[in-house]
């Protein structure tokens, strides 16, 4: 857990706790987190939510990285994780991050020219960064952490003793990078940088020869050496550090060897650091997500100018009738990116696009966005034409269904307003009650357009079928 506050335009760390929880260790075969994993982890939460009290929940966030992304069965450990600190824990994909990891070592070393390559070594996975300035160029996530391995390869105490687990740990980080090195290395780097609680313990080792800041080659061979020949060098490492360190200096050793790297600094900025600048960012309305709808925008031809009066139009609606919270969610900001990109799949096929646009949506790699926030997306735009039936929303609970049908309702109403592609002379109102939903039209509108008349009975009808009522008067 990470506190600060903006002084002065600089980002001041006013307060941190740390605990190595370690869920990865607690994941059984099945994709279940075990009882004590979970108990340990939400104790953790409970006395972290003591400090949490008097902070905005706008102001907080919590995100899950690898373990709780490929565990299937977590939702209810989420909940009540949720339940403690009073915030939504977004789940980030791999892709986000590396993006966040490096936003936090950017922020936190001189902003030259240098090219950095940077590498974080987690618990369940290890993120690959090439990046100028404060932009990412290349990025990648592997599955490959010092917890998830220790556990694979370690044996039922996962001691991490020996040679043995030594090899098969160093073996699979170098498959592993193998998948990566070509396109790093064509890349190139400045400097690299090791941004984890595992490049941190390293270079502690290795601080007698290379001062604490940096990790160098023959060091890291001699740790290697020492390891495996006398197991006292991790007597001075933490005890939870210590039992999965072993495997993590597999990890660095492979990355060295098959990126060709003679030295590493280690970086104090990372992961949760990113989440704060990429916070301030948003609450500064300089939020990284608005960059990535821009750039999808432009990747899939979308035709703005339409794309804007759709948006317009829909997010008008939107504040006329308002709707339930979704936890997590900005309900404004993502039903106006659902309507700028709602045709992002025409350049793929016309028939059918809304569905196509659902698929780019729902895997592309999006900075900024949680993989909750991406999921509301991809569905508004596959549900803003056609067909509408209850086994469309299955995967949603209930809140989240009254939540997201209103916005649905204002993006479907503004995308068949908007057919002939030109600005509206009137955007009707829209107003809610308990006999449902009422689109009022001025004067004899309705009777000049005959056309968008029909269009609104056949959409009366298709939100019947979802159990919501449109009068249009």
């Amino acid at each position: 857990m990470l506190i600060a506050r903006i002084q002065n335009d600089q980002l001041e760390i006013i307060d941190r706790e740390k605990e190595m929880v370690q869920i990865a260790r607690g994941v059984r075969k099945n994709g279940q987190l075990s009882a004590v994993t979970q108990k340990r982890a939400l104790d953790c939460l409970h006395r972290f939510a003591e400090r949490l009290q008097d902070i905005p929940a706008t102001h907080i966030r919590a995100v899950g990285t690898k373990t709780l992304r490929s565990t299937s069965r977590s939702i209810d450990f989420i909940k009540k994780a949720e339940m403690i600190i009073g915030v939504p824990i977004q789940i980030i994909s791999g892709y986000e991050e590396a993006r966040l990891v490096y936003v936090g070592l950017s922020n936190s070393v001189v902003n030259d020219d240098k090219r950095r390559l940077v590498i974080d070594i987690g618990g369940g996975s290890t993120e690959f960064i090439i990046g100028e300035g404060h932009q990412p160029m290349l990025l990648e996530s592997l599955n490959m952490g010092c917890v998830s391995f220790t556990k694979r390869f370690g044996g039922k105490k996962s001691k991490g003793i020996g040679s043995q687990f030594f090899d098969a740990a160093y073996l699979n980080a170098c498959a592993e990078i193998e998948g990566l090195r070509k396109n790093f290395r064509k890349a190139g780097w400045d400097i690299v940088y090791g941004t984890s609680g595992t490049a941190r313990a390293i270079a502690d080792l290795t601080m007698d020869k290379d001062g604490g800041a940096v990790i160098s080659r023959a060091s890291l061979d001699q740790v290697v050496r020492d390891l495996l020949s006398n197991r006292k060098i991790l007597r001075q490492v933490p005890a939870l550090r210590r039992t999965v360190l072993p495997a993590g200096i597999a990890i660095l050793k492979a990355v060295f060897d098959q990126l060709q790297i003679e030295s590493m600094h280690v970086g104090d900025y990372a992961l949760k650091e990113g989440l704060l600048f990429d916070t301030i960012g948003r609450l500064s309305d300089h939020d990284s997500r608005e960059v990535t709808i821009q750039k999808l925008v432009q990747q899939y031809n979308v035709d703005i100018d339409h794309a804007r009066r759709v948006a317009d139009t829909a997010v008008k609606f939107w504040r006329q009738i308002d709707g339930p919270s979704l936890p997590g969610v900005s309900r404004t900001k993502i039903l106006r990116w659902a309507a700028l990109m709602h045709e992002i799949g025409l350049s793929i096929s016309h028939s059918s696009f809304h569905h196509h646009g659902y698929y780019i949506l729902r895997h592309t790699d999006m900075a900024g966005f949680g993989r909750y926030e991406q999921y509301i997306l991809a569905n508004l735009v596959r549900s803003h034409r056609k067909g509408l039936y209850q086994q469309k929303f299955e995967d949603m609970d209930e809140t989240a269904i009254a939540a997201f049908v209103p916005l649905l309702l204002c993006l479907r109403l503004a995308t068949l307003l908007h057919r002939r592609r030109e600005e509206l002379d009137a955007i009707p109102g829209l107003h809610v009650s308990q006999q449902g939903y009422t689109l009022s039209f001025s004067g004899d509108w309705l009777d000049k357009h005959p056309l968008t008349l029909a269009g609104l009975e056949q959409e009366r009808q298709q939100l019947e079928n979802i159990g919501v009522r449109l009068n249009i008067a």
